[in-house]
């Protein structure tokens, strides 16, 4: 399925160990698909500095954009700017202006008092980096990487501003709700994919008391295709396999 893809590189030991959860991922991904974007991976990873040189490396190669989740504080565990600094082969440079973007957000929140240094640490990016979106909380690119904080409402803020540039032909997608089992859907399910290749075609059992037994989803950018293979899945099942469809 043509179009842009992303991976988005999750980045917290309390992630790992279950002291926090992971709200960003999830949300990243409806996000995403809203903008026509394709999420290829999600991937979690300990604050240890080779782990996430390593992840950004492979994963600045396969995707269009990555996004990276945490690490970017001013705490002895916040590895993400110089593992992304790394991974591109750039040094670290102190930006001008995201020192007064720091110093000004350090005023507003502490009645006034100057950033100490550590704040101004976060200023530390890879040689490079623009910051887009908001001014005066902005978001931090550099090449297809973009470093986002941890906290889901301030990393929900950050994306949201840079959202405009990441827009994309949108995903089409027709869904089938049947009262087959995955056992007896899956030939004719199988001739469909294999004469449609334009298309993903998902199969998703249901073991409750819904009303259908699969869920079947269609999905590609082109809607055209869509349709075609929509009724091509249609023609190929028996009378009564279908509870309902919900078209694109």
């Amino acid at each position: 399925m043509p179009g842009p893809t992303a991976i988005l590189v999750v980045v917290g030991n309390e992630v790992l160990s279950a002291k926090v959860q992971d709200e960003n991922g999830p949300w990243a991904a409806r996000r995403l698909r809203e903008l026509g974007v394709r999420l290829d991976a999600i991937l979690t990873l300990p604050d240890r500095l080779d782990d996430v040189i390593e992840a950004v490396d492979r994963a600045r190669r396969r995707a269009t954009w990555v996004f990276t989740s945490g690490g970017v504080g001013p705490t002895h565990d916040d590895v993400t700017v110089p593992a992304v600094a790394r991974a591109l082969g750039r040094p670290l440079v102190r930006s001008g202006p995201l020192c007064e973007s720091i110093r000004a957000m350090h005023r507003r929140h502490h009645d006034g008092a100057e950033a100490p240094e550590a704040a101004l640490r976060m200023a530390d990016v890879p040689e490079g980096t623009r910051l887009l979106g908001d001014p005066s909380f902005p978001t931090l690119a550099v090449e297809n990487v973009v470093m986002l904080p941890g906290v889901p409402q301030f990393f929900r803020w950050q994306f949201d501003r840079i959202a405009p540039l990441l827009a994309a032909a949108p995903f089409h997608l027709a869904c089938v709700f049947l009262a087959l089992g995955e056992d007896a859907l899956a030939p004719a399910l199988s001739r469909v994919a294999e004469a449609h290749p334009w298309v993903e075609i998902g199969s998703y059992p249901r073991f409750d008391d819904a009303d259908h037994r699969v869920k079947v989803t269609i999905e590609a950018k082109d809607g055209a295709r869509v349709d075609a293979a929509l009724a091509a899945l249609l023609a190929a099942l028996p009378e009564g396999a279908v509870v309902r469809t919900e078209p694109r």
